[in-house]
């Protein structure tokens, strides 16, 4: 059980089924510390938030029944210039961004090398804290060496998602995918994120399908930055 999630839904993005009080509520029960709010940005057609919608985040507490309720988003590469889809100024109200491409958003594949310069292109941008799911790559072809390599030069945390992990089961493609994003994590001296990307509260930092997975990986606890809150929250720029 994640102690940590920054990877979650609410009704705000349309197609989750739970409210920030129901999860924070949840995360009391699990005797978790830190979650973070990561509805789907704007651009999405399935979204109901606004963009106003993640300025007023800020009016959540801080802590809510002893839970450090982070804001933030998942939001969406709209263009080939890595622009997503929320503006400077809200960026600047969150406390962490996240994002990748996705399916409906206005961005349509432009085949693996301009999809590859894009995502670097957001990587570098200063804007973005994490990298979503970047070992999913199958409907936006990209780099991916290349795209893990950018974001552990440029300090961008890359997201061991256990919702795309369990997609597994019936995907070939995506084991060795997550191994090749945890080697650049090891290269580079880095650590890696982990996060449920939960639709409702039940997901909520379960992270069952991955321990089996752990040795196969070559995944160690020390690799996971969800085990030091502090190292994350100065990775995030955020002051405890």
């Amino acid at each position: 059980m994640l102690k940590i999630d920054l990877h979650l839904h609410t009704v705000a993005s349309g197609h989750a089924h739970s409210t920030v009080f129901e999860y924070i509520q949840q995360a009391k029960k699990l005797k978790m510390k830190v979650i973070g709010l990561s509805d789907h940005g704007p651009g999405s057609s399935e979204a109901l938030g606004s963009e106003v919608y993640f300025r007023s985040l800020k009016r959540i507490p801080k802590i809510v029944d002893g839970i450090r309720v982070l804001k933030g988003i998942e939001a969406n590469i709209i263009n080939a210039q890595g622009e997503i889809d929320i503006s400077a100024d809200t960026v600047a109200r969150l406390d962490y961004v996240m994002a990748n491409f996705h399916a409906k958003t206005g961005y349509e594949s432009q085949g693996e090398k301009k999809n590859t310069a894009a995502m670097i292109k957001a990587i570098q941008s200063g804007r973005l804290n994490i990298i979503s799911h970047p070992f999913l790559n199958r409907v936006f072809s990209y780099d991916l060496k290349k795209v893990c390599e950018a974001a552990c030069e440029s300090n961008v945390l890359l997201e061991l998602n256990l919702s795309g992990l369990a997609k597994s089961r019936n995907e070939d493609y995506i084991l060795p995918n997550v191994k090749i994003m945890l080697d650049a994590v090891w290269r580079f001296k880095k650590k890696v994120l982990i996060g449920s990307d939960a639709h409702n509260i039940w997901e909520l930092g379960d992270d069952s399908f991955l321990r089996p997975l752990k040795k196969k990986l070559g995944l160690s606890e020390t690799m996971i930055i969800n085990n030091y809150p502090k190292e994350l929250f100065g990775v995030l720029g955020i002051k405890e």
